[in-house]
């Protein structure tokens, strides 16, 4: 399994080691914002979170994956990385755009992915519908419990309901990459406009505008391609229905009368009457049959449950609901 997060660490902060303790001996990836500078990542001084972040690294003997270049524009300090068991593979470069306090950070993995593979799909309205139903109950949980022990609780209750929200899918439904050269030319011309509004030189404009034209030619084939491919792919056998799905809408004809027994009734007052004795038969009270035991046996419970007093029931203690969520952790999850 590979676990990859990301986090942020506020300034003047010591950075969540727990996390790190806890994917020591597995292959993790934490990026973040750590707002930790050193004079090893060509910051001018060194910080309290600093400190005990490379003392962290030196006793655990994690690696960095970090940029060359200072990924902050008010000062000359690189605060933008990851943290990693095994960096080796790993490229992280910063790219000189973006409108922001600090630079966008554009990481290339060195991980690859089996076409049997699945990935897991979240689906997030389901995930938020539960949050939303249990708002109300874990606000009046967050009163009653310490802070590291409701933080364990709801950190249990959010991996169980997020494993039981998703499904795995396979890769191969995932959203396919471009052909290393299609992604080589997109970076070209990404750079080749990034160094245009550096400088607004007339050779810059016309090198990207060159560039541009040349992706753009090659993505639309590259597309053009892909949908011949599919379209052969649909004129096969019945293939057309995996794409195109039927859909039905109801239709509501106008009310000509109603039909009674052999007869057609288009009276209004007696349509009501027919109607009213219909439904005043239908919410009655049911009938049972007395020499059938189960019948008698319900309608005893019922009378139990219908005049019993309005007491309130007993508090549920918070062992019995850390158990019930720990029971959906059952389903397995190929990560």
């Amino acid at each position: 399994s590979i676990y990859i997060g990301a986090i942020y660490v506020p300034p003047q902060s010591i950075p969540p080691f727990q996390l790190l303790s806890k994917h020591l001996n597995k292959r993790f990836y934490i990026f973040a914002n750590y707002n930790a500078k050193h004079t090893d990542w060509k910051c001018s001084k060194n910080n309290t979170s600093d400190v005990h972040l490379q003392n962290s690294l030196e006793s655990t003997e994690n690696e960095l994956i970090i940029p060359s270049k200072a990924t902050s524009k008010r000062s000359n300090a690189i605060i933008h990385f990851g943290i990693t068991q095994d960096a080796s593979g790993w490229i992280s470069e910063v790219l000189d755009e973006g409108t922001s306090e600090h630079f966008p950070v554009l990481i290339q993995s060195s991980l690859t992915i089996d076409g049997t593979s699945t990935f897991r799909k979240a689906n997030w309205k389901t995930f938020n519908f539960f949050l939303w139903l249990l708002n109300e109950y874990w606000l009046s949980v967050v009163y009653n419990l310490d802070e590291q022990t409701f933080f364990n609780l709801f950190s249990a209750f959010l991996s169980a309901l997020w494993d039981r929200c998703s499904t795995n899918e396979k890769i191969c439904d995932y959203r396919p990459p471009w052909p290393p050269h299609l992604v080589l030319l997109a970076k070209s011309t990404n750079r080749a406009r990034r160094k245009y509004r550096r400088n607004r030189s007339l050779v810059s404009l016309q090198n990207y505008i060159i560039l541009k034209e040349i992706f753009s030619t090659e993505r639309s084939h590259y597309l053009h391609i892909k949908m011949e491919q599919k379209t052969k792919y649909m004129m096969h056998d019945q293939n057309i229905w995996k794409f195109a799905k039927p859909s039905f809408h109801c239709v509501t004809t106008p009310f000509r009368g109603l039909k009674y027994g052999n007869e057609k009734i288009n009276d209004s007052e007696k349509i009501v009457e027919i109607l009213a004795n219909h439904y005043e038969r239908h919410i009655s009270e049911s009938d049972f049959d007395m020499d059938n035991i189960a019948h008698t046996e319900s309608i005893i419970n019922y009378n139990h449950i219908k005049y019993t007093p309005n007491i309130p029931l007993d508090p549920i203690s918070i062992t019995k609901v850390t158990n019930e969520w720990n029971k959906f952790k059952a389903k397995k999850v190929i990560r």
